[in-house]
């Protein structure tokens, strides 16, 4: 994990931490021999720092959640540089990210600059997440040796039936394992979504439409995929479909979309952009009005495009989706990115429509 670009998922954890725990810093610590690195950040702008400034360093000596409510009273903490200067952390909460053999790799955790304590929620938020975040590196490893596997039983065509049996069980119980992990987040968000209000309970509801779009593509992945391939247009009418169940009422969702295989290592960001964008037309579109939410995605030679389009109330003149500063937009900059593709949007009367256009073909 260390030193890879930033990604959707795990970002998504340190900006519901932040809005649950009401802190102004949340990250994802891996804490190596000479330097803590963070995979996800919220709030702190350095992407590493050295050990001794390492409050997590200390935090992963300890079992369950560490929580030093006053670091400047803490002799762990008190002479660190990020505690005695700036930017004057006084609060530091974590739970340790730990594999299966209980070896701790780092921490999530939140951190204020002032002194103060967290509620129990707060603090199961943090276990949860934890747990979370392993889950993903976990299938991630299990993955990938599950295709070295498989590249090892094409090429021992005696033993390939028994590997075989072998990984698909594998394959099931790890399916088993991450889908009831992401369900049970995603009823969490959803129950800490009902006791807030306000920008965090925004926050909290768009981050549980993430985990459930994760949860379809990797269901998706694992029941229709041939080989590196997916068929994005069976996906993408299958995410629209689920989607129109929880559409606010007179909004109607209508799919069009050509055959398409992508790699599946890019589905999940198709996925993830098209439930930002349709969630954007749901919430901002109407507004108590009726109306049809429009999607397509389009091949033209080497090329995809996922449209969607609605005749509601339309963008301000000034709007620029490049520009724009509000969370899910700027997660679908970063979606546009890794497919390696742009993001434009036109608005006139009768029509507002977002436009994702990226390459099919290989990436180098």
């Amino acid at each position: 994990m260390l030193d890879t670009p930033a990604e959707a998922e795990f970002d998504d954890v340190v900006r519901v931490l932040s809005a649950f725990c009401e802190t102004p810093v949340s990250v994802i610590s891996f804490v190596s021999s000479d330097r803590q690195w963070f995979k996800a950040k919220a709030g702190f702008e350095p992407s590493e720092t050295p050990i001794i400034q390492s409050i997590c360093a200390h935090g992963i000596l300890e079992s369950g959640v560490f929580e030093i409510s006053d670091t400047t009273q803490d002799p762990r903490t008190a002479d660190n540089p990020l505690v005695a200067g700036d930017p004057n952390v006084r609060f530091y909460a974590g739970a340790p990210l730990e594999t299966q053999d209980g070896l701790p790799l780092g921490m999530v955790c939140v951190l204020d600059i002032k002194p103060r304590v967290l509620s129990d929620a707060q603090k199961e938020l943090l276990r949860v997440m934890a747990r979370q975040v392993m889950n993903q590196l976990e299938l991630r490893l299990t993955l990938k040796r599950e295709r070295a596997a498989r590249n090892e039983a094409e090429a021992l065509l005696a033993s390939s039936t028994a590997l075989l049996a072998q990984n698909e069980m594998l394959r099931r119980e790890v399916d088993h394992r991450v889908k009831n992990s992401l369900q049970q987040v995603a009823g969490f968000l959803q129950l800490q979504e009902r006791r807030t209000q306000g920008p965090a309970a925004a926050l909290l509801s768009a981050a549980r439409g993430r985990v459930d779009t994760v949860v379809q593509v990797h269901d998706h992945l694992h029941r229709h995929a041939d080989g590196d391939f997916v068929r994005a247009d069976e996906f993408l009418k299958n995410l629209c479909g689920s989607m129109a169940g929880n559409s606010p009422p007179g909004v109607s969702l209508e799919i069009e979309a050509d055959p398409i295989e992508l790699r599946s290592d890019r589905i999940m960001a198709l996925g993830l952009a098209a439930n930002e964008l349709i969630s954007n037309a749901m919430k901002h579109a109407y507004k108590g009005r009726t109306g049809t939410i429009q999607v397509s995605l389009r091949k033209t030679a080497d090329e995809a495009t996922l449209t969607v389009a609605d005749s509601g109330d339309g963008l301000p003149a000034t709007f620029d989706a490049s520009a724009a500063q509000g969370l899910g937009l700027r997660v679908i900059g970063m979606l546009a990115s890794q497919l390696h593709g742009t993001l434009t949007q036109s608005s006139e009367p009768g029509r507002t429509a977002f436009v994702l256009r990226f390459p099919i073909g290989e990436i180098s």
